[in-house]
């Protein structure tokens, strides 16, 4: 009974960390929507706002990729 729990538990195991590595880039993506809306109405700001995004990006592909 113990080693089926442990086994179960272990099988979980990746999807809670990558659900809690999650949550942080999400907090982050969620805290640059203004910057999205408001970036292109200014000059160099599409520039600025693809530099941002591709940040996040990249963030989210590291946290699913090696978490």
């Amino acid at each position: 009974m113990f080693t089926e729990a442990v086994r179960a538990l272990a099988a979980c195991q990746r999807p809670v960390i990558v659900a809690l590595a999650l949550l942080p880039v999400t907090l982050v993506t969620a805290a640059c929507l203004p910057a999205v809306l408001l970036l292109p109405a200014f000059p160099g700001g599409v520039r600025r706002l693809t530099t941002l995004l591709a940040q996040l990006r990249r963030w989210t592909e590291t946290v699913l990729t090696r978490a």
